[in-house]
């Protein structure tokens, strides 16, 4: 049975309102918090620093490899293996930590060990490899070894067109339709648990999906906003994030935003501090080039005890910092 989850208009227009009226801020790395309203919750506004961090600012960035054709999307497994899709070449390249060994996997088509445009990809604790395989309009599941364990083809639902993918401890899988813009929950075994209608809160975009222990965290870059959800699919609020934040992240249970500037930790309510967790050295201009000569969108990033990870469209690069 699918269940669509339709809340009233009335909550987004008085959570729109109220946005307009704090997100202003004297300093670009500001951060404010807005709640549903009747939750109780104060809302938050130019957040103050709670930590200090000491971040490396003359790193230099160490390109690993530069071959992708459109490389879309990153996952690190805790035991330190980096799984990239493809999309363009219809592969999972692996990198295994901490010589970078690389290893591809995956061709054309439509069968087992095959995929139509591999967009994303979530590695969860590496022993399940979750793959949006938009072109086919499916998820595969695969083990470590890339023995398929399951394929997930929406039978029942038409107009799909997984997009992005997000997987939480209790195997719960979300899935952004890109197609009828939706968050489609299922259960570890593939069934449609819920589906949220996106655009009922006027999101214009899902451009990341991050799982924290009691949300799911849509960003929409367009508006810089980072919206959460509880696990049932039911609206909580909206944080507004700095200015040109590309995307973010769960690390160590942490949030992670990737800035134009560098990395920053922040929480559902403000930025954890405004020293970066990372600066970017110059040579890095973030989003739109890698090195003074070869421009390149950051497609997603990463991050392990001891580097940060970009991914553009043809190169993965490695930033260390100082944990």
């Amino acid at each position: 049975m699918l269940i669509i989850l339709r809340p009233p208009l009335t909550i987004l227009i008085l959570v729109l309102i109220c946005s307009s009226k704090t997100v202003a801020s004297s300093h670009p790395l500001n951060t404010s918090v807005h709640e549903k309203p009747g939750t109780g919750a104060t809302p938050t506004t130019n957040a103050t620093p709670t930590t200090n961090a000491t971040p490396i600012t003359n790193a230099h960035p160490d390109t690993l490899y530069s071959q992708f054709l459109h490389a879309s999307s990153l996952s690190i497994t805790p035991l330190g293996t980096i799984y990239i899709t493809d999309q363009d070449a219809g592969k999972i390249h692996s990198f295994s930590l901490p010589d970078h060994t690389q290893s591809s996997f995956g061709n054309f088509g439509s069968g087992p060990g095959q995929f139509g445009s591999p967009v994303q990809i979530d590695a969860t604790n590496g022993l399940k490899i979750y793959i949006a395989d938009r072109g086919n309009r499916r998820i595969q599941l695969y083990d470590r070894t890339f023995q398929q364990l399951s394929s997930i083809q929406f039978e029942h639902l038409q107009d799909i067109l997984p997009a992005k993918i997000c997987v939480r401890p209790t195997g719960d899988l979300y899935v952004y339709n890109e197609r009828s813009h939706e968050l489609i929950q299922m259960d570890d075994r593939g069934h449609v648990r819920s589906i949220t209608d996106l655009s009922r809160y006027e999101i214009r975009e899902v451009t990341s999906i991050a799982s924290t222990k009691n949300e799911i965290l849509l960003f929409d870059r367009s508006q810089q906003f980072i919206h959460r959800f509880n696990p049932d699919g039911i609206y909580i609020g909206f944080t507004q994030t700095p200015e040109n934040t590309l995307s973010i992240r769960i690390f160590q249970n942490r949030i992670i935003l990737l800035h134009q500037d560098g990395v920053y930790e922040t929480t559902s309510t403000q930025l954890r501090s405004k020293t970066p967790l990372v600066s970017f050295p110059p040579s890095i201009s973030v989003p739109f080039r890698v090195d003074a000569s070869a421009p390149q969108p950051v497609t997603d990033f990463g991050l392990t005890s001891d580097a940060v990870y970009l991914l553009t469209t043809t190169s993965l690069i490695r930033i260390p910092y100082d944990s």
